[in-house]
């Protein structure tokens, strides 16, 4: 067989075989088309994350140096984002945990804070998800931002049960 050509082994199999040989390869094809969209899609996710992190960074440090500074230290924000990684892992959303975060954010230099501090984390993925970010070969997600955490785990009334509360605070910040 090594000396005949693949198009000529190809019309020599039997009809049910040919099927086989098409349906591997339009398998094989559809792998890889979706495995490059999701990586061009995951990066473009990522550059966007990294982009509100930095852009948090450097609307706290303008408004520290109007005076402006954080109501909370660096390491209370620190817990802050493990909990709401903690709220946001496996099956289920602990949403009063998540909740129970931003009663503790009192102007916009503490959002930003916390934002900032947030970086770019992963969660423990759920099994059972349809989210796109979490890929069912890997346990967790990719690195996402904590907009992208909030988004993926509340719906649109939870997170403008949110945004209302930092409204209340003056804070203009929104999920």
């Amino acid at each position: 067989m090594a000396d005949k050509g693949a198009l000529r082994v190809y019309t020599e199999l039997p009809s049910w075989a040919k099927g086989v040989v098409v349906v591997g390869g339009l398998v094989v094809g559809y792998l890889a088309v979706t495995s490059i969209l999701k990586s061009i899609k995951a990066k473009k996710n990522k550059e966007e994350s990294l982009a509100e992190v930095n852009n948090a960074n450097s609307e706290l440090n303008t408004q520290i140096q109007t005076g402006k500074g954080p109501t909370i230290a660096r390491s209370t924000a620190e817990v802050m984002a493990n909990a709401i990684v903690a709220a946001s892992n496996d099956c289920g959303t602990n949403e009063k945990q998540i909740y129970a975060q931003f009663d503790k954010v009192n102007n916009q230099a503490d959002i930003l804070l916390f934002v900032d501090v947030f970086g770019l984390r992963k969660k423990v993925r759920c099994p059972f998800s349809d989210d796109p970010r979490e890929s069912f070969w890997s346990n967790s997600t990719p690195p996402m931002s904590l907009s992208a955490m909030i988004n993926s785990e509340l719906d649109a009334t939870q997170i403008a049960t949110i945004n209302n509360k930092l409204a209340s605070k003056g804070i203009t910040y929104k999920f």
